[in-house]
């Protein structure tokens, strides 16, 4: 990767080299020590307060998660392969199998344990953070991976939805892995492209795993490496592209092979993306001019009326899932093709709303006066309370903007990457927060980065001070 000008650093009043030369291997250690565990901290105290509340939340979906863990755990893994296994009811398959695989590993070592799957998602969460903060140090200075990090580890929005049994904050975790390990590999390119090659196959294959969980990085390896411009210098791209790509379909491929030989059809990881396109586009129709069903409720038992199939009620997927699906799909495009001003017009408002932090139901429980508890809970409540939209928005906007004034676009093209895929795919179809979870990681690296320029700035006095009186006291 090219190596930011340090005049331009020093005009800035930034250190831009990489933070391997500026952070001690031991300090960098004990900095993501720390990091990691007041995120896990964090998040056990949020738990402890708030995990009865989870089980509310998209309660079918989690049973239905949940179900299908049981069958694989006792059908086996080889059952996903099998048309006449139970573990390949067309009911099932709304979502990628991935996260009933883990929870039937989990459930092998704690039987239907739903706080010991709770705790495994809280620690890989934790990593997370860990991850974005190594992120910050390769592409900005220390403090602000530093920073970037402790925002991310108190941040209310991923301790809730790391305590919910559904596999969003799961799914962040190996895209974080994978951006980490792209800009790695292209610092690297010019003096071992055979190791920054296998990095990159790795990070293709991590994007694969993602889509094991959840399936909105479907096309996250190919618009990455349509960015490659901001990794790696000229003649040296399309390489790695390739092999970022086949990275991706190498751990996607099994799943798209599964679902060929259980449906016979060509379905890349699950089904449902008809199903969002409908109620995404029934959320903005707010007159309900279009007749689209909002929920899926609405949706089957419209299904069961219009084609006269009253067991098309009973499930979203089941009997027919793949007909209904696709039915579905044409029925969106159909409105698209019908108002596609109205339709731009959806897809730049849902975009803008991914942008909004979630307002997260976490309460900690209540503390009697004089317990020590309180030297915990009611701070944590107190900057909990700071993680709004209109707090986080204007600093992630004004990081942006200084690193264009500073010509960093490197660090601002990788950076955004992943936001703007959300932004273009996500937008098309209904999108909940815990979908989008992942790019806020990123944009708190941006925020933070705001947050270190104000505090860098509003220091120059007290440092040009504080180096004129050492300077005096050499003089004498």
């Amino acid at each position: 990767m090219k190596q930011p000008d340090h005049d331009e650093a020093n005009r800035y009043g930034v250190t831009l080299q990489p933070a391997h030369d500026r952070l001690s291997s031991r300090r960098r250690i004990f900095i993501l020590a720390v990091i990691f565990f007041t995120a896990l901290s964090v998040r056990l105290i949020n738990w402890y307060g708030s995990r009865n509340e989870v089980y509310f939340v998209q309660t079918n979906v989690a049973l239905n998660y949940k179900h299908l863990a049981g069958l694989i755990r006792a059908n086996g893994l080889a059952s996903l392969y099998d048309p006449a296994a139970t573990t390949s009811d067309p009911g099932l398959s709304g979502h990628p199998p991935g996260y009933p695989v883990l929870l039937s590993l989990i459930y092998r070592v704690s039987p239907a344990s739903d706080t010991a799957a709770q705790l495994c998602q809280i620690i890989l969460d934790a990593l997370s953070v860990v991850t974005i903060t190594l992120i910050g140090f390769e592409l900005l200075p220390a403090a602000v991976g530093l920073i970037a990090g402790i925002l991310a580890a108190f941040a209310p929005q991923f301790s809730w939805n790391a305590m919910l049994l559904l596999p969003d904050t799961l799914a962040a975790l190996p895209i974080l892995l994978a951006i980490l390990l792209i800009i790695r590999a292209g610092k690297r390119m010019g003096t071992a492209a055979s190791a920054s090659l296998l990095a990159i196959l790795g990070a293709g294959a991590l994007i694969g795993v993602s889509c094991w969980l959840r399936a909105n990085a479907l096309l996250l390896a190919p618009f990455l490496a349509l960015l490659f411009s901001f990794f790696f210098k000229p003649r040296t791209r399309l390489r790695p592209a390739l092999v970022l790509v086949a990275g991706a379909l190498l751990i996607i491929l099994p799943l798209t092979i599964r679902n060929a030989l259980v449906f016979a059809k060509f379905i890349p990881i699950s089904l449902g993306a008809g199903q969002t396109l409908i109620e995404g586009l029934a959320d903005y129709d707010t007159d309900g001019s279009l007749g689209l069903p909002q929920t899926d409720m609405e949706l089957i038992r419209g299904e069961a009326e219009t084609f006269h199939r009253p067991d098309y009620a009973n499930s979203l997927f089941s009997p027919d899932g793949v007909e209904r699906d696709r039915a579905r799909m044409a029925r969106g495009l159909a409105v698209i093709r019908a108002h596609p001003f109205w339709f731009f017009g959806v897809v730049v408002r849902r975009a803008a709303s991914m942008l909004r932090l979630e307002r997260t139901p976490l309460r900690l429980d209540a503390i009697e006066s004089g317990s020590w508890q309180l030297l915990f809970h009611s701070p944590l409540r107190m900057l909990q309370k700071l993680f709004i939209t209109a707090v986080f928005l204007p600093l992630t906007l004004l990081g942006a903007l200084i690193l264009i004034c500073q010509r960093r676009f490197q660090a601002l093209g990788i950076l955004l990457a992943v936001p703007f895929y959300y932004f273009c795919t996500q937008s098309v179809l209904h999108t909940e927060y815990r979908y989008v979870l992942v790019i806020h990681f990123f944009l708190f690296v941006l925020a933070a980065f705001a947050i270190y320029s104000v505090i860098y700035q509003l220091s120059r006095p007290f440092r040009k001070t504080a180096g004129r009186a050492i300077n005096n006291v050499a003089l004498h």
